[in-house]
């Protein structure tokens, strides 16, 4: 298939082009000049500035994978996201009326939900967002969801929790996410500090996991016209647990205590434990068992190699 994945210097674009360059012709879209970040005779770089640069030979494409986001910090920024959404508005558009275009997945967030999870999280709840980021998520969804299209085209929307790993190249901006940011500072400063408690409740899932599942939809044939998945690890834990399994590989591979310090103003807020339901992506088997120690393992040996 020929995959157009945008969003191409960030974090997930890249992992996901590299493990569908496998059997795929995949074009990483970028703002940033990206050429040659992956040694790759199936995976093409495409520099543009603006919607104003979109052509219909640029996006058509069998699968167009929507991974282009600004961060939570940056979706306050009423410029930043008004730019972000008219360019998601275009690209959706465009594809709608393409005649090749048989599917646009858009990697959303669980965060369209709610940015205060309780209970039992499935597909099918009503959606609350308080953050700008779940907010413009939102907006995203549902732009896609109404949208007529002239070719059949599947929409498929993934709610993803927070995903974490080894980026394919320096220019990946995820280094203010938790897990990669203790990473990076146990090996630049020899010690880890959080900005919180650490008992707040996450659900983490390996990014390798992720691309299995964006993998396994992108050739599923059998899918409706548009689709809602949950994309995670099914299990919420605690930042400092999550933290101190990293650790205990971090002090193994560096051959030395790494210290922890806590910021704990938020000790008097209550922790809440969650589930987001996978079960979707597991009935319908596009997600093997998660791999926790191999991706920490290749995120530790990144930092090793760039930060050291």
């Amino acid at each position: 298939m020929r995959i157009l994945i945008t969003g191409g210097s960030g974090l997930l674009a890249g992992r996901l082009a590299k493990f569908l360059s496998k059997h795929n012709s995949v074009t990483l879209l970028s703002r940033k000049n990206i050429k040659n970040i992956l040694e790759a005779d199936s995976v093409y770089t495409m520099h543009y500035q603006n919607q104003n640069d979109f052509n219909q030979d640029i996006i058509d494409h069998d699968i167009i994978i929507h991974a282009s986001s600004p961060n939570a910090i940056d979706s306050k920024d009423i410029n930043i996201s008004k730019r972000y959404l008219e360019e998601t508005k275009t690209l959706i558009d465009m594809a709608s009326i393409s005649k090749n275009v048989k599917k646009f997945i858009f990697l959303s967030s669980i965060r369209v939900v709610s940015d205060n999870y309780q209970g039992l999280i499935t597909e099918n709840m009503a959606v609350n967002p308080s953050s700008d980021y779940g907010k413009l998520k939102n907006e995203i969804e549902t732009y896609l969801r109404v949208k007529k299209s002239a070719n059949n085209m599947s929409k498929i929307i993934l709610r993803i929790t927070n995903g974490y790993g080894y980026p394919i190249h320096n220019l990946s901006d995820c280094w203010n996410l938790v897990v990669m940011n203790i990473c990076k500072q146990a090996i630049e400063n020899g010690e880890i500090k959080l900005k919180s408690s650490g008992q707040a409740y996450k659900d983490f899932i390996p990014i390798s996991t992720i691309a299995k599942v964006v993998n396994a939809i992108a050739i599923d044939e059998n899918l409706e016209s548009t689709e809602i998945f949950n994309v995670s690890s099914g299990k919420s834990s605690k930042v400092i647990d999550f933290i101190m399994k990293i650790n205990e590989k971090l002090e193994f591979k560096l051959s030395k205590k790494i210290k922890i310090s806590l910021n704990n103003l938020d000790n008097a807020l209550p922790a809440s434990n969650f589930t987001i339901d996978n079960s979707k992506i597991k009935n319908r088997q596009y997600m093997d068992e998660l791999d926790h120690d191999e991706e920490i393992n290749k995120l530790i040996d990144f930092c090793i190699n760039n930060f050291k």
